[in-house]
This record gives C-alpha cells, sequence and structure tokens, in this order.
C-alpha cells in the first residue's frame, strides 16, 4: 500500500509537470544532449558512489567491524539499486543493515553504521551548500537565501548535537534514549581524533561535488550554461527535499524543485526539467552494478 501510495505520488507530480511543459521540445533537448556528457555524468555518479562506499567501511572500522572494500563496494550499490523506485518494502539502508548482520555484525551495529555513514554524507552536503551560499550571497533573493542559510546551519547544529549525547545521563540509560547514548558513543569513536574527522568529512565533501558535477555536466549539455558555483548552490536543497519519503527516488519532487530553484535565475523550464530528468536516468544507470551484484549473490530480500 505504502508502495502504491509512492507510486500514485510520482505519476501525479510528474504528470502536473510535464503538463506545464512542451513535450516535444524537452525531448528533443533530451536527445540533443552529446554522448560524451552523457558518459561523463555518469562516471561522476559511479565515482560518487565509489567514494561514498569507501567512505561507509572506513566507519565501519572505526567501530570494529572490519571488512574488504569489494563488500562495502557491493552493498552500496545494492542499496543505491533498491533505492531507485523498486516495489519492495525495505529500502537501500535496508539492504546494507541486511548484509551486514549476514557477515556477523549485530542490527544495533549495523543500523549505527549505515545512520552515521548517512549522518555524514548529509554533512558534507550541508556544508558545501553553506559554502556555495556565502560565496555566491546574491545569487538568490536576500530573504530566501537567508532562509536557506539558517536551515542549512540548523542542521548542521544538529548533526552536532548527536556528538554530545553520550555526555548526559538521561541518554545512557532506557530502551531509546540509552540507545541515543550508544549511537552517540559510536558517533564519537569514529570521529574522536581530528585527522579521521578531516578524512571522513573530505570524502563526504568529494562524494557530493562529484555529484554536483554531474549534475553540472547534464545542464550544460542541455543549454543550462551557469557557472558550477550556481549548481553548488541550487541542487543541493532539492537533495534534501528528495529525501522525502513521498515519492519514488525523489521523482516528481526533484523535478518540481528544480524548476522552482532555477526560474529563480532565469532558467527555461523545458532545460531544467530535460536536465532533471536525465539525472534521474543517470542515476538509476550508475545504480545498475548494484542489480548485478545481487543477482550474482541470490540472495531473497
Amino acid at each position: 500500500m505504502k508502495y502504491l501510495v509512492k507510486l500514485l505520488i510520482t505519476i501525479g507530480l510528474l504528470g502536473l509537470i510535464l503538463s506545464r511543459i512542451d513535450l516535444a521540445a524537452t525531448w528533443s533537448l533530451i536527445l540533443s544532449v552529446p554522448s560524451r556528457l552523457l558518459v561523463l555524468a555518469l562516471a561522476l555518479q559511479l565515482a560518487s558512489n565509489v567514494v561514498a562506499a569507501l567512505r561507509w567501511r572506513l566507519i565501519m572500522d572505526r567501530i570494529g567491524h572490519a571488512r574488504p572494500l569489494a563488500f562495502y563496494l557491493g552493498s552500496y550499490f545494492k542499496g543505491w539499486f533498491f533505492n531507485q523506485g523498486l516495489p519492495t518494502s525495505i529500502g537501500g539502508d535496508g539492504i546494507r543493515i541486511l548484509d551486514l548482520t549476514r557477515t556477523g555484525s549485530r542490527a544495533e551495529e549495523a543500523f549505527s553504521g549505515v545512520f552515521i555513514d548517512r549522518i555524514i554524507g548529509l554533512a558534507g552536503l550541508l556544508l558545501l551548500n553553506l559554502g556555495a551560499l556565502l560565496l555566491n550571497r546574491s545569487l538568490l533573493p536576500r530573504d530566501l537565501a537567508l532562509v536557506l542559510a539558517l536551515i542549512v546551519s540548523g542542521l548542521l547544529a544538529g548533526l552536532l548535537a548527536l556528538f554530545f549525547l553520550r555526555k548526559f545521563r538521561l541518554f545512557t540509560s532506557g530502551r531509546f534514549l540509552g540507545y541515543l547514548g550508544r549511537l552517540s558513543e559510536r558517533y564519537f569513536s569514529v570521529y574522536s581524533t581530528p585527522g579521521s574527522a578531516l578524512v571522513q568529512l573530505g570524502l563526504s565533501l568529494l562524494t557530493h561535488l562529484l555529484a554536483m558535477t554531474a549534475f553540472f555536466v547534464l545542464g550544460r549539455g542541455t543549454g543550462l550554461d551557469f557557472p558550477l558555483a550556481v549548481y553548488l548552490v541550487l541542487v543541493p536543497p532539492v537533495v534534501l527535499l528528495t529525501i522525502l519519503p513521498l515519492s519514488l527516488a525523489g521523482w516528481g519532487i526533484r523535478e518540481g524543485a528544480m524548476v522552482g530553484f532555477f526560474l529563480l535565475v532565469g532558467a527555461d523550464r523545458d532545460r531544467v526539467v530535460s536536465f532533471s530528468l536525465l539525472y534521474g536516468l543517470t542515476a538509476f544507470a550508475a545504480s545498475l552494478p548494484g542489480l548485478v551484484v545481487f543477482l550474482k549473490q541470490k540472495q531473497s530480500i
């Protein structure tokens, strides 16, 4: 039922967006993108996924669950594939947690490792966006730029707060709050030294910079001739919105949000929708190694 609701929302959003553009022009724009740019965008997204898998491996190493990089690459790509809107009751993060428990990790530790990986990944995206906002303060209307900066800063503060929950007795006992305390302890163990924190943050920034460059390449291919800095300001908020579990793999939400943000800088609606659809297809293509891994392992979900 949840999948059906998401499917209906996705179809409805895409239908609404496509009804407001010139479909022939949009299709022509998609077909006009040079194949070399499509290949480059795919390579950038694949590289982004590989760096993210390496970051996850380092996190698990720090909390005492060392495994070969090949395991994390395979599991991460499987999770990415299942995140692309497949009709299952379990998401990509669930796939990764299952893989860890199947190789000996306790469920709580597996969940913590994936959760921490998500947190540091989100921190990298937020920092990239905040830096771009501060360097391009005249790009957006002042009030909107201020609101975005406050939201991003607030989210970063929340991520930092998790680091200190372990210091409060309230979070060291009890069933639910006690788990938050143990999560904070694992969070601390991963980032307890400046070196490990810098490496993890650097990998997160690189992960998102590669993905943002894929957006940039596809945007330029469809005629959105803005500098990379514009994409670093406008695309991360869209990515944050697609995290909301309202549609399949963010389809519809991504296209609508892209149009809303890029219209602020004078972009053509048809070109924005074309580039957003192309990124969705690129993300799906980048997930196909996960399908190969899954079929090779022949595991049931």
